[in-house]
């Protein structure tokens, strides 16, 4: 599950409240049907069957990276621990690191060992709040490809926090949105990205048009404005349309051309299309 908000909305106080760092003022947290509890009722806060990946990352300064990795593999053999730290040094890029004090490592260096230190064992619950935000995108696919690969192996569970769609998008099954210390809707990711409940907060998970219905063909039934993510809109023929463009902007994102067009109204509209179209050209378009 991925949990999406804008900043202050409770994500990192819900995900502190999962892992027992933080006291409930009222409800309860249930792990296995067991009560979990924060820091006034235990010494040590935390649960060793789960894991929690924060940008507070911790480390082990006078040890070196990989007795950092080994310090979280207690009761292994010695051949286990060395085959455990060898898949996530390489995996981290910090081959090159094993033997260095982590005191000497740079903030995105520490980081990394961080992040190896919580997936040495991978937990029946896996807490993720933004761990990767400093990571380039390379590594960040391939620690997300890691743990979506060990997550299903250990039929592990995973709750992500993250700021950017893409990931949300990409690697959750539910999405929950939250505002103001809420989850407003929760939900498969198709159903909370094609309708959600809360349209101010659809842009959290990227661009959409309100469509009114003075902008649309006569024959398109519509009595309300219509919510709709740009790659929802088609290009169309003129004798079967829903909606007419005039085009003023078209630029290529990487992964498709991204349309900016002006309803008959002078109402803007988004459109992602797989081919590059003409500026000021009016082009006609179904609505999914």
């Amino acid at each position: 599950m991925a949990l999406v908000g804008k900043s202050g909305s409770g994500k990192t106080t819900l995900m502190k409240c999962v892992y027992g760092l933080e006291d409930l003022n009222e409800g309860e947290v249930l792990f296995e049907n067991k009560k979990v509890t924060g820091p006034s009722y235990n010494l040590i806060p935390g649960y060793h069957e789960m894991r929690l990946v924060s940008q507070d990352f911790y480390v082990l300064d006078n040890h070196s990276v990989e007795e950092n990795i080994f310090d979280k593999l207690i009761g292994y053999t010695t051949e286990a621990k060395q085959k455990r730290a060898n898949k996530l040094l390489k995996l981290l890029d910090l081959v090159a690191l094993r033997n260095s004090k982590a005191r000497f490592l740079s903030s995105g260096q520490k980081q990394r060992v961080a992040i190896a230190r919580a997936l040495a064992i991978i937990p029946k619950l896996l807490l993720l709040d933004e761990p990767f935000s400093n990571l380039d995108s390379i590594l960040s696919e391939k620690l997300f490809s890691f743990i979506m690969s060990e997550i299903k192996k250990n039929k592990t569970s995973v709750i992500l926090i993250t700021h950017v769609a893409e990931e949300a998008l990409k690697y959750a099954d539910v999405l929950a949105v939250m505002n103001n210390g809420r989850i407003l809707q929760m939900g498969k990711k198709w159903q909370i990205y094609y309708k959600p409940k809360n349209i101010k907060l659809a842009g959290l998970l990227g661009p959409f048009n309100t469509i009114k219905a003075e902008d649309l063909d006569k024959k398109t039934k519509s009595k309300t404005k219509l919510f709709i993510r740009p790659d929802k809109i088609k290009l169309a023929a003129k004798n079967k349309f829903d909606l007419q463009l005039q085009i003023s902007n078209c630029t290529f994102n990487g992964k498709c051309f991204e349309v900016l067009g002006e309803t008959k109204n002078g109402n803007p509209v988004i459109v992602y299309l797989n081919k590059e179209v003409e500026l000021d050209k009016v082009y006609f378009f179904t609505v999914e």
